[in-house]
């Protein structure tokens, strides 16, 4: 869980991020299970490699 909540801190400091980021990162926190879909890794990953960020995979 902690390891997902960093991901999604990094994202949300990303200046000039598209609006969508926003949608996806206000969806993802709002979770009550500490883990993701295989989707939602997807997408996370999707997006931390568009803006540069290093995907961790071990969630």
């Amino acid at each position: 869980m902690e390891q997902l909540c960093m991901r999604l801190r990094r994202l949300h400091e990303v200046a000039g991020r598209d609006e969508a980021v926003d949608w996806l990162l206000q969806g993802l926190g709002k979770q009550a299970k500490p883990y993701l879909s295989s989707l939602q890794a997807k997408l996370l990953a999707v997006v931390e490699r568009e803006y540069k960020l290093e995907p961790k995979h071990n969630m």
